[in-house]
């Protein structure tokens, strides 16, 4: 029993040894005053560095979404709660100096409900989100997600959910590029 015990304090502490935890996140607010929508995203996100090409991540966020619609003269607003859970395993692919090219590949969750609405809405992802990530200082990171390979879905007779819309495929527009700093232990 002792020669167990002893075999994995020195893999933790091996482990240990090698690992960084870094703690950081993604904060958005897009506002369109045409449409009169808002949308307001926090994502605080920490993870833990197992080596220099391997860590492990988990991203908990909250989403509002508000619309306001005017329709024959009657207005209505349509408030929208989402909270997400992804967990992620980040490869490093490349180091160029204080530059880094990742690929986040995970599972997320979220679990969204409506104002007025009786029942929440579930969706998911499984995918792959490409990265870059800047090393400004020895303890602080500048990162950008630039992306989504794979498939989300809202479930049924749902077209959009709070990842995006429902599908399969690869998508690179400006929707999807988003920005964060992270703060290395």
């Amino acid at each position: 029993m002792k020669k167990l015990f002893l075999t994995l304090l020195v893999a933790v502490s091996a482990l240990s040894a090698s690992a960084q935890v870094y703690l950081g996140g993604e904060v958005g607010l897009w506002r369109n005053s045409d449409a009169k929508t808002t949308n307001f995203t926090i994502k605080p996100e920490i993870g833990y560095g197992l080596n220099d090409k391997w860590a492990l991540g988990l991203v908990l966020g909250y989403q509002h979404d508000y619309k306001s619609v005017e329709l024959l003269g009657l207005k209505a607003t349509n408030k929208v709660n989402s909270f997400i859970v992804n967990p992620y395993a980040r490869y490093t692919a490349a180091q160029f100096g204080p530059v880094s090219v990742f690929l986040d590949g995970g599972f997320g969750f979220a679990t969204s409900k409506a104002s007025g609405a009786d029942d929440s809405v579930n969706s998911w992802q499984v995918g792959i989100k490409p990265g870059v990530a800047v090393n400004l200082t020895k303890r602080l990171s500048f990162v950008t997600h630039v992306g989504f390979l794979g498939y989300q879905d809202g479930g049924k007779g749902t077209t959009e959910n709070a990842f995006g819309e429902n599908g399969f495929g690869f998508n690179l527009s400006g929707n999807n590029l988003t920005f964060g700093l992270y703060y290395n232990f």
